[in-house]
């Protein structure tokens, strides 16, 4: 077996912690083989330790191999490495081990990470929210009133407690393992136009949004909202009030999907 230097081990283990190496320049697969196979007990231990502060799922298996190790050092790491991943996947392996493990550093270490565990769980968010580019619709509706309906719903829907907008490099790899809903909305505007009412003017809107799950795009729903306002002649006058009439119509929006969401979540 190709073996992988103590040094390197350790400029890993340093560099990460001072931030001159990032985590996705680490070779995760060499560090899960070493973590499990390699005969030196020092090099296990490194290599648990850089993959804790890697935090890459994929090195959760040989992690809870390593819990198995005839090294009490190697697996008391191993455990804070699976408490930092964070991944539920390790809570009955870490169970087993602060149970059966005499050595009072590795239950000491298996507690922490069940404790790490269980708060992750308590925080992580339950649902992923994806956005399309919201294109196509009536040609009366450019880029930026698409960014309009887009922004908002953003807005509004990630003020849901259940909900995140945002996922780590790691768990868009894995994300069957993250134990999220995904889902995707996409939509079009189909309708703004500015209408003559007497003296002033109307501005009408309707935009028509879809529920797909993520990352699939396998489509659940459509919904549609509308809004009209009144505004003045002048050119600046219809801007404001096609922005407050898309704006009101993205939050019809957000409140009927925000329903929806809320029953996904729990």
């Amino acid at each position: 077996m190709k073996r992988t230097p103590l040094v390197l081990l350790l400029f890993l283990s340093v560099a990460i912690l001072a931030g001159r190496v990032h985590a996705s320049n680490v070779r995760v697969q060499d560090l899960c083989k070493a973590v499990v196979e390699d005969p030196n007990y020092k090099i296990r231990v490194q290599a648990a330790l850089v993959l804790g502060k890697v935090r890459d799922p994929i090195a959760v298996p040989a992690l809870i191999k390593a819990l198995s190790d005839p090294n009490p050092t190697v697996r008391g790491i191993a455990a804070g490495a699976l408490g930092d991943i964070g991944d539920p996947l390790a809570a009955d392996a870490l169970r087993e081990l602060a149970r059966r493990d005499s050595d009072g550093f590795v239950k000491a270490q298996a507690g922490k990470a069940l404790a790490l565990l269980n708060g992750a769980a308590g925080r992580r968010a339950k649902i992923y929210l994806a956005f399309g580019p919201f294109t196509g619709g009536v040609k009366t509706a450019g880029p930026e009133a698409a960014k309009i309906i887009a922004d908002a719903l953003a807005r509004e829907l990630g003020k849901l407690p259940s909900v995140t907008l945002t996922l780590s490099p790691a768990d868009q790899h894995n994300f069957g393992r993250t134990g999220m809903l995904g889902f995707y909305i996409d939509g079009n505007i189909t309708r703004l136009e500015d209408v003559a009412a007497g003296g002033a003017s109307e501005t009408n809107c309707d935009v028509k949004v879809m529920v797909a799950r993520w990352p699939q795009k396998s489509i659940i729903s459509w919904t549609n909202a509308g809004a009209s306002l009144q505004s003045g002649s002048r050119p600046r006058d219809k801007d404001s009030a096609r922005r407050d009439c898309l704006e009101a119509s993205a939050g019809q929006l957000s409140e009927e999907l925000g329903h929806f969401f809320k029953s996904q979540g729990g």
